[in-house]
């Protein structure tokens, strides 16, 4: 196991961390070293051999500091020169720190170290970029094509939905860094009427979807008709919406839904908070007890690395507007 010491002029450090944990969710073995007014490189130095004492013997450390020259840098330096089993990548931004946590359990040290120098540069990107320089045309596709013709008999089976998440935010970090990968989808739908006829909102959200994957925005009623499209049978998906009365939709225009994560729901005034990251108004309500009635099985989850925490009937009774 890889541990990260993640070094920084200030607060910085502790504070990218944070960020990161609200993507990713909590990582034991990440520690922060803060670089404070009137400290020194001996400071510094002494912070790191601390945090390696604690650690099992020998095993892999990667300092990610900000400035290469810096005095977290230099000090990185000075006990990595003395501990085999370490690197150091500078330049340290909240794409490369979330990538490494993602790739460090199956990971090696050197190939951590690739991963982070790789994401540092690829995360740079500019809205107004050419566009011979944007993504395939491929991401900028407002829809999959429905079927034009009725399906094909011989075909059976529908898409598997392998997340059908609720989240205001629709295709963000925590679905990218966390739920794509834990479902290993090939494809993400986000679905939204109001996104989909958007124009400047969708292209937003499809910049995100990273080169391996093909993302769509779409409206409800089309995601009811690419449900039936033969040429999805099989390949697993992730839903994206916005609101549990679009879920009722889908069901009631054929999609056959079990499972639903409730991720997260910007709160508006006169919600109510039902967990940390989602609010509800008195329309959600409604829709979370309708989908119950439909036998679907909710639960509270932000990132795939976080407990699930049941969304019942008991949990929605307690709520009062």
């Amino acid at each position: 196991m890889t541990h990260l010491i993640v070094a920084t002029h200030g607060k910085f450090s502790q504070e990218i961390v944070n960020s990161a944990a609200m993507v990713f969710g909590e990582d034991e073995n990440t520690h922060v070293v803060t670089f404070l007014p009137g400290e020194g490189g001996d400071d510094l130095v002494a912070k790191y051999k601390a945090i390696i004492a604690t650690l099992p013997e020998n095993e892999p450390v990667l300092f990610l500091v900000d400035l290469f020259g810096g005095s977290p840098y230099n000090a990185a330096a000075r006990v990595a020169a003395e501990y085999e089993n370490s690197d150091i990548v500078t330049g340290i931004s909240l794409p490369m720190l979330l990538e490494v946590l993602d790739a460090k359990d199956g990971a090696s040290l050197p190939e951590l170290v690739e991963t982070a120098k790789e994401v540092g540069l690829a995360a740079v990107k500019s809205f107004r970029q050419p566009k011979e320089e944007a993504k395939p045309a491929v991401k900028a596709e407002v829809a999959p094509a429905a079927a034009p013709a009725p399906r094909d008999p011989n075909l059976k089976g529908n898409m598997n939905i392998s997340l059908l998440r609720i989240d205001s935010r629709l295709i963000h970090g925590q679905v990218m860094t966390s739920w794509a990968k834990a479902v290993k989808c090939e494809a993400i739908f986000a679905i939204s009427d109001e996104v989909a006829n958007d124009a400047i909102r969708r292209e937003l959200l499809l910049q995100i979807v990273p080169e391996h994957l093909k993302g769509y925005v779409i409206t409800v009623d089309k995601a009811i008709k690419v449900w039936h499209n033969p040429k999805y049978a099989g390949k697993n998906i992730i839903w994206l919406v916005t609101n549990p009365s679009d879920i009722v939709r889908l069901i009631e225009g054929g999609v056959k839904i079990r499972n639903v994560n409730v991720g997260g729901m910007t709160f508006n005034e006169g919600d109510q908070l039902i967990s940390q990251a989602v609010a509800i108004n008195q329309t959600d309500l409604a829709a979370f007890y309708k989908l119950l009635e439909l036998g679907v099985d909710m639960s509270l989850q932000q990132v795939a690395a976080n407990k699930k925490e049941p969304l019942d009937k008991k949990r929605l009774d307690e709520i009062k507007f």
